[in-house]
C-alpha cells in the first residue's frame, strides 16, 4: 500500500515537470475550457493539447464534462495550490533556508502560494526606511510586533495616538517596555487622558519572547525573521499588495491572542518599584 502510494505521488509530480502541461492545468483552474480555447489562448498546437489533456485525465487531474469542456478536478486544484507554495518558497529559498520559519504558524505557511508578489529586501538601511515609511504613511490602521524601538518612529506613533486618527495595536517585548519612560506631562497632550490610556491598555500587549518583527498598515507590510538567535533586520520580505497585507495581519492576530495584558504588567512594575 505504501509503495503504491509513493508511486502515485511520483506520477502526479511528474505531470507538473512539463511546463506546457502545467500551464494547461493552471488555465483550467477557475472554469472549464474547450479544446480550441486551450489551443488558442495558450498558443499550443492542437495535437499537443490533446496529449497533455490525455495525460492529465489519466491521472484524474482533469475531466471532460457534458459540454465538452475540460475542467480541473479537486485533486488537481489541491496539487496546483501545493505547486504555488513550492514556487514562492523556491523564489525566496535563500531567505527561508537561512532564517527560522517556525515563528510562522503552519496554517500561514500553507498560504505562501498566494504571496507571489512579495519582494526580498537585503539592505538594512533601506529596510528600516520602508519600516519607518509604513509607520508615517499609515492612515487607517497600524499593527506592529517589535523587540526594539527607535525614537523617530516612537514620536510618529505618539502623534498618531494623540490624534486618535487610526487604529494602532502593538506587541512588544517585556524588556523593551521596561526601558521606555513615558515623558513627563505626556498625558496632558490628550483631550481625554483617561480614554486615551484606557485605549492604550487595550491596544498594547506584551510577549515574553519575540522571535519575529513586523509592521503592517493599509499601505503595505514588512516581515523580519529570526536568524542565529536574534531578529535579522538586514533581510526581509516586503509587499504592498492586499494579499500580503492580509497575510501579515493574520500573522499579527495569531500573536495578538498570545499577548499578555499591559495592565497586569504595569501593576506588577509599580509594586516592584514601591
Amino acid at each position: 500500500m505504501k509503495i503504491g502510494l509513493i508511486l502515485n505521488i511520483n506520477d502526479l509530480l511528474f505531470e507538473f515537470s512539463n511546463k506546457e502541461r502545467y500551464n494547461v492545468l493552471k488555465f483550467l483552474y477557475y472554469e472549464g475550457k474547450r479544446h480550441k480555447q486551450i489551443q488558442r489562448d495558450l498558443n499550443i498546437p492542437g495535437s499537443e493539447v490533446s496529449r497533455h489533456i490525455k495525460r492529465l485525465n489519466e491521472k484524474n487531474l482533469v475531466i471532460k464534462d457534458i459540454n465538452n469542456e475540460y475542467r480541473i478536478t479537486n485533486v488537481g486544484k489541491i496539487f496546483l495550490r501545493m505547486m504555488d507554495i513550492f514556487e514562492v518558497s523556491l523564489n525566496h529559498r535563500d531567505f527561508l533556508n537561512s532564517h527560522d520559519i517556525t515563528s510562522i504558524p503552519v496554517h500561514l505557511i500553507f498560504q505562501l502560494g498566494k504571496l507571489k508578489d512579495i519582494e526580498f529586501g537585503d539592505k538594512t538601511m533601506e529596510n528600516m526606511e520602508i519600516f519607518e515609511n509604513l509607520v508615517k504613511n499609515s492612515e487607517n490602521f497600524l499593527y506592529a510586533i517589535t523587540d526594539q524601538y527607535q525614537k523617530s518612529l516612537l514620536k510618529e506613533a505618539e502623534k498618531k495616538m494623540r490624534d486618535q486618527s487610526i487604529k494602532i495595536r502593538a506587541l512588544v517585548d517585556r524588556n523593551l517596555l521596561k526601558s521606555y519612560n513615558i515623558p513627563d506631562g505626556w498625558s496632558k497632550l490628550f483631550k481625554d487622558p483617561k480614554i486615551f490610556f484606557r485605549d492604550m491598555l487595550e491596544n498594547i500587549r506584551i510577549l515574553d519572547e519575540i522571535k519575529i518583527s513586523l509592521i503592517v498598515s493599509d499601505k503595505g507590510a514588512i516581515l523580519f525573521l529570526n536568524k542565529d538567535g536574534e531578529i535579522d533586520y538586514s533581510q526581509c520580505l516586503i509587499d504592498n499588495h492586499e494579499v500580503f497585507i492580509n497575510w501579515i495581519k493574520e500573522l499579527f492576530e495569531w500573536y495578538w491572542i498570545k499577548g499578555k495584558s499591559l495592565r497586569h504588567f504595569i501593576w506588577k512594575e509599580m509594586l516592584v518599584n514601591q
